[in-house]
């Protein structure tokens, strides 16, 4: 049996139909980890059939939703992006239970666009079909670009799908095989992609090379290879501010912003007039008359990526929608928000040389003010 892929933020949609059918149990189990033959269920949902469709219809990416933990502090795996969805269908026919239908799903934290559609996998049984309608993606390589603007010997880290193989063999999803890490047409490291994971932890394999000089990044998935370009950066003038993000594949994913970068901060106070008159009826100069309560702090900063190519058009995309950013600086992750509600794309046709400004907010207040 396949594992089914699924990504959350599209919706997930399981249509059962029989045609005796008068209601459908649906058992979901959702959890993180090893791969569990019988896992605990975690919603039971039951619906009716309605004016003799003899059919029904469950939406369960909202339900997976509330299970995924964002977990980030600067290593990648194990970020708790990837979930094990299982399901259970039990249709009824007003007197009995009919054949159920199990499905397995890894579910990411990913989402699909309008013009991607829909991909649809059937099951069936004696009586009972069974279909599972959501944006899957068709690619192991977890990332838009077609290129990486790399700083120089940075320690390179490739998001792509791993070979999972559970319950003794018989339940996969095929993924990548092999990253090669070329300078030129020579391969100047290699990494094989996990094989027979059974767990979410490793489903997302950041492939990594830490080889000073690259040209390129060749993904082979069975007979095929997607290629991504690397293009070093030895600009020293200003400090690289790396943003690492959720894409829209669910994968954590590194964009260097290489040119300049400005911080400012946003001070909010309230201000009251006090009573400044001492029993002497008199006053101290020294003591203020307008004094400030309830004040609040937070910083932002305007990063620049440097000229990038068409490519990173996606990635700015993904970038500005993303749930979760974290920017490098001072030997610490930090969460941000992009603050940009608009971007206008560049090409290099129309625009020569491309630059994108982003502005984020730094996600705490500067004032520690947890409680």
């Amino acid at each position: 049996m396949a594992i089914f892929k699924v990504n959350i933020n599209t919706p997930v949609y399981i249509k059962v139909a029989n045609a005796t059918l008068a209601n459908c149990t649906l058992n979901i189990a959702i959890y993180s980890g090893t791969y569990q033959t019988s896992p605990t269920t975690t919603y039971q949902l039951r619906k009716n059939e309605v004016a003799n469709n003899n059919f029904v219809i469950f939406e369960i990416g909202e339900l997976i939703k509330d299970y995924i933990e964002y977990s980030f502090s600067g290593s990648f795996g194990n970020n708790g992006l990837n979930l094990w969805v299982k399901t259970i269908a039990t249709p009824n026919d007003g007197t009995s239970n009919l054949p159920t239908i199990t499905t397995n799903m890894l579910a990411f934290d990913g989402v699909g666009y309008f013009e991607d559609g829909f991909t649809t996998e059937t099951q069936t049984n004696s009586t009972t079909t069974q279909t599972l309608n959501t944006f899957k993606g068709s690619t192991t390589k977890l990332m838009s670009n077609d290129t990486i603007f790399r700083e120089s010997q940075e320690i390179l880290k490739i998001p792509v799908l791993a070979n999972l193989s559970v319950n003794s063999g018989s339940d996969t999803l095929t993924g990548a095989t092999t990253v090669n890490f070329k300078n030129g047409s020579t391969t100047v490291s290699s990494v094989t992609v996990g094989t027979g994971i059974d767990t979410t932890n490793t489903a997302i394999e950041y492939a990594t090379s830490t080889t000073a000089s690259l040209t390129s990044v060749d993904i082979v998935t069975g007979g095929s290879t997607e290629t991504i370009k690397v293009d070093e950066q030895t600009c020293k003038k200003f400090t690289n501010m790396p943003i690492t993000f959720v894409n829209r594949f669910g994968a954590l994913q590194r964009v260097n912003f290489f040119l300049k970068s400005i911080e400012s901060i946003d001070v909010g106070r309230e201000e009251y007039k006090a009573n400044t008159l001492t029993t002497g009826a008199t006053y101290s100069i020294n003591n203020h008359q307008y004094k400030t309560r309830n004040i609040t702090s937070r910083e932002s900063i305007t990063l620049n990526t440097g000229y990038v190519n068409d490519s990173y058009n996606q990635v700015i995309e993904e970038l500005l929608m993303s749930p979760r950013c974290w920017l490098f600086k001072d030997n610490q992750q930090l969460p941000v928000i992009a603050q940009n509600k608009q971007v206008t794309f560049k090409t290099s046709l129309n625009d020569k040389l491309s630059n994108y400004t982003i502005n984020f907010k730094f996600a705490f207040d500067k004032l520690n003010t947890i409680r």
